[in-house]
């Protein structure tokens, strides 16, 4: 299964108002800790760029990052905001969209954008991602581990798909896909929404991965 309909309708009607709510977020903690992650220069992919705040923060550090998302609207939005990121951001839908590259990242990372993802969907962008990724790269990511606006069925009010994983999924799904996490942590939201809570991993690229992807 690909990224939901009603999910990526959402991004791509307020991509404007997106961008200017994602822009003004309190994020020095999260960059610091993204800034972390990676070795001096690496060359990155970011999976979900939304509205460039990131990609713009780590070129900004001396980083080769390349960006993608699934609506166009988001990276347009994200390249009014953000020029220096011109030829930098690429439409792509996930998970079969990330086929496009064939040259290797050292590193990967992915902010508020998996969980929209349904499970075998993650799973797949796993797998593709430890194919694209160098032996020893990192793949840091950030998902929600609690929000209090998602009903039974795994949407909120505004039509967004939100699938919930325990910690232990993620650790699964990371070794199944040949990496191991290194490092874990919980943080409040950026945004300061209460009854959202965010689960921040590392993981590590020990293994080439043994499967074959269409």
């Amino acid at each position: 299964m690909t990224e939901n309909t009603s999910t990526m309708d959402y991004y791509k009607k307020n991509a404007h108002d997106l961008t200017r709510c994602y822009e003004s977020a309190d994020v020095k903690k999260m960059q610091a800790l993204l800034l972390s992650c990676f070795d001096p220069g690496a060359k990155l992919l970011e999976i979900g760029c939304g509205s460039g705040r990131d990609a713009a923060f780590m070129m900004a550090q001396g980083f080769d990052v390349t960006g993608v998302d699934g609506a166009f609207e988001m990276i347009a939005s994200a390249l009014k905001r953000h020029p220096e990121l011109s030829g930098r951001l690429h439409t792509v839908h996930l998970p079969g969209g990330l086929s496009r590259f064939s040259d290797s990242f050292d590193g990967i990372f992915s902010i508020a954008t998996l969980m929209h993802l349904s499970r075998s969907a993650i799973d797949e962008v796993f797998k593709r991602a430890g194919l694209l990724i160098n032996q020893h790269g990192r793949f840091f990511f950030s998902v929600p581990c609690r929000r209090n606006d998602v009903d039974r069925d795994g949407f909120d009010e505004k039509g967004r798909r939100f699938t919930a994983l325990s910690v232990e999924d993620w650790v699964l799904i990371c070794r199944n896909s040949g990496f191991e996490v290194i490092t874990s942590q919980i943080t409040w939201d950026g945004l300061g929404r209460k009854g959202i809570v965010w689960l921040n991993c590392l993981a590590e690229k020990l293994n080439t991965p043994s499967f074959i992807l269409d």
